[in-house]
């Protein structure tokens, strides 16, 4: 009885940080996007999976795509609570192929259940080469979750906080922004899922592709 009510609590905060600011409201704020997004995933061979996914980025004004972000996943379950992949994601800006950008990424992820609570810790190298750039953009990203499954409604609400370390090309590393989000996934079955999302910016450097505010989107399908 406890559980469930702390884990409802978890959700209505959740729920609480998604809504402070009324939509509209949010729309008008300087630095606001809308993110959309389409993964698809599935086993392949023993603990290897796949992962495909299509992001699509509106302009700030919401009339067109701006930014389409393509990415194939391989991933490997090393442990019930361990997972290792690596990854590909085109970074694609609409009509304007000097912005292209080709990135690379390995990653590790380690998750922790604690009563009703499930913590996952996750650390990402990327290599980022843009169209005509002289080195690449190199970060460390290191992502805190924690999230709550609320009994058998397929809701587990989350939030987490992400800290994109620049390594440099000379490996120099220093934080240059920070992302903090909350949401809420939703399992329609075993094979689909929406989640919707709120992600805040901080920035220190200036950043194309995200914006400062975020609402986001995403429908999974699992084969």
């Amino acid at each position: 009885m406890k559980n469930n009510y702390i884990c409802h609590l978890f959700y209505i905060l959740s729920i609480l940080l998604l809504s402070v600011i009324p939509y509209e409201a949010l729309l008008a704020m300087d630095g606001t996007g809308i993110a959309f997004k389409i993964s698809m995933s599935g086993k392949l061979y023993h603990n290897f999976s796949f992962l495909i996914e299509e992001d699509i980025r509106p302009r700030d004004d919401f009339r067109q795509a701006e930014w389409f972000l393509t990415t194939g996943e391989i991933n490997y379950l090393i442990t019930h609570n361990l997972k290792a992949g690596i990854g590909y994601m085109s970074l694609c800006r609409y009509k304007a192929s000097d912005e292209l950008r080709n990135r690379y990424y390995i990653y590790a992820c380690g998750t922790y259940p604690l009563s009703i609570f499930t913590f996952s810790i996750r650390e990402r190298f990327q290599s980022t080469y843009k169209i005509h750039a002289e080195y690449p953009k190199n970060y460390l990203r290191s992502m805190l979750t924690v999230s709550c499954k609320i009994g058998k409604s397929g809701l587990v609400p989350f939030i987490y906080a992400e800290l994109f370390n620049d390594a440099g090309h000379h490996g120099k590393m220093h934080t240059d922004r920070i992302r903090l989000s909350a949401g809420s996934d939703y399992k329609l079955n075993k094979q689909n899922s929406i989640q919707v999302y709120y992600r805040y910016h901080i920035f220190n450097t200036y950043d194309p592709v995200n914006y400062k505010h975020a609402i986001g989107i995403t429908y999974s399908h699992r084969f």
